[in-house]
């Protein structure tokens, strides 16, 4: 007799079977990455681990290749669209900016333009002239494609090591779950898709426009081989930062060699009072280039921005206000959500215990068990009951056994956690409470109490 099985049922029974990538990941959860057996993808061993693990252990879920593959053919058609309409525009947009670039040099030559009087004619040659903006725009649709294609693999290399993070508790970059959380959590797993798209259609849009006048310029200077913009960008750059560098390292030479002890293997500070003296004068200089660094801090925020932009990983606000970024809290909902709903670990218990229930729903449509024993040739019938008990032994003596090897499971028992206060047992499973270094006190607190007293019940026994 055959159980019937649903399509759920059947998804959940394969995270127990031994080459399911759920039981790969228990199987390695206790092994180091050198001792984690490689993959058997002979594309995945092509790939250098420096730049991809292919992990037989994980496998993306099913939005997140359908979100991939909606925004893969999104960047084709985007790309598309700005090739064919827009670079029959790109002649009339060149007179435009040839027109506005020579109105400005006009306004601002007037020492030029007293040496010429009324009736004579000024030279026609443009001070700013465009070149041609076919070729910067190609080159700039290719960058920014390339560009864009980068960020999503990287998003998607980093949506694999936050669920592994995740997995085991790690809360070094996705931010710890929190029960008075969850319904934001379920909204930003809501809003993952959509604002992914959205984010990515204005880093495309953004990275673009700055790659195409990057272009341009770099166009304009090899053809026409005038540098006097950049000139006197360099004069006004260069000595600032010949000064920050020089400053740079020379506190670094200064901090290894005479203000540390062991030229830097140890933090421990070395010639106090020439440290104070050095710190007192160096305070004047380090306030001017506290300004200057200031400016480079937003000029490098508006870059990573820019390029960043398409990624919700990345939050330009920063590590204490990353949680007003939406698109941050969107991916945050969407990685707890993941996390919970597809733990490798819970999925193979889950898978066990279903397995384990329907063999007994299989046992009980049967009236007896033939279990067949050829001695001389007689045969033996096993009633249910009977075996029931055999196994009932056998698990008795396996969890005896388990209890040995492992006694701190003896406090998770339903014997155990029966003898408990209410609020006891609510800390002992409060695992995303708002206090957690409160509740991880009263956690260990109640452990030591139970313990304390099973100890002295055992001890007072045998003295009995």
């Amino acid at each position: 007799m055959l159980l019937t099985l649903t399509r759920e049922e059947r998804i959940l029974l394969r995270a127990s079977q031994p080459n399911s990538s759920e039981m790969l990941y228990v199987r390695n959860l206790f092994r180091s990455a050198d001792q984690r057996p490689r993959t058997c993808h002979l594309f995945g061993r092509l790939i250098p681990k420096f730049i991809y693990e292919w992990r037989d252990d994980f496998y993306f879920s099913t939005r997140v290749l359908c979100v991939y593959s909606s925004i893969i053919f999104l960047l084709f058609f985007i790309t598309v669209q700005a090739c064919v309409q827009i670079l029959p525009t790109l002649h009339s947009i060149q007179i435009t900016m040839q027109t506005f670039f020579n109105v400005i040099s006009v306004f601002n030559d007037n020492n030029e333009n007293t040496m010429y009087s009324i009736t004579e004619i000024k030279p026609q040659q443009s001070e700013f002239p465009v070149p041609n903006l076919q070729r910067p725009y190609v080159l700039a649709v290719t960058l920014t494609v390339l560009i864009t294609i980068i960020q999503l693999l990287a998003l998607l290399a980093n949506i694999r090591r936050n669920l592994f993070q995740s997995f085991r508790g790690d809360d070094s970059e996705i931010p710890r779950r929190q029960r008075s959380k969850y319904i934001l959590y379920a909204i930003g797993n809501m809003h993952f898709a959509g604002y992914f798209i959205g984010y990515l259609i204005w880093g495309y849009i953004i990275i673009a426009i700055f790659a195409s006048i990057l272009c341009i310029c770099i166009e304009a200077l090899i053809i026409y081989r005038n540098a006097r913009f950049l000139e006197y960008i360099l004069k006004a750059i260069i000595p600032t930062l010949l000064l920050i560098y020089f400053k740079k390292y020379l506190n670094m030479l200064l901090a290894q060699y005479i203000f540390l002890q062991h030229c830097g293997k140890v933090l421990a500070i070395n010639n106090r009072r020439m440290l104070m003296i050095f710190i007192y004068f160096n305070f004047f200089l380090d306030a001017f280039l506290g300004f200057i660094s200031s400016i480079i801090r937003l000029i490098k925020s508006v870059m990573a921005g820019m390029l960043y932009m398409c990624r919700l990983d990345y939050s330009p606000l920063g590590r204490k206000l990353e949680l007003y970024d939406g698109g941050f809290n969107a991916y945050c909902g969407f990685i707890h959500s993941e996390c919970v709903h597809r733990h490798p670990v819970m999925l193979v218990f889950v898978s066990h215990m279903l397995r384990q229930c329907k063999m007994k729903q299989f046992l009980h449509n049967r009236a007896f068990d033939d279990l067949i024993i050829n001695n001389d040739k007689s045969f033996m019938m096993i009633s249910k009951d009977q075996r029931k008990k055999s196994l009932r032994a056998i698990h008795k003596w396996h969890l005896g056994l388990l209890l040995v090897r492992n006694p701190m499971i003896a406090f998770f028992r339903k014997a155990y956690l029966n003898r408990l206060h209410v609020d006891d047992v609510r800390v002992l499973n409060d695992l995303d409470s708002d206090n957690l270094k409160k509740n991880m006190n009263q956690r260990m607190s109640a452990y030591v109490h139970r313990r304390s007293i099973t100890l002295a019940n055992s001890i007072s026994l045998m003295n009995m």
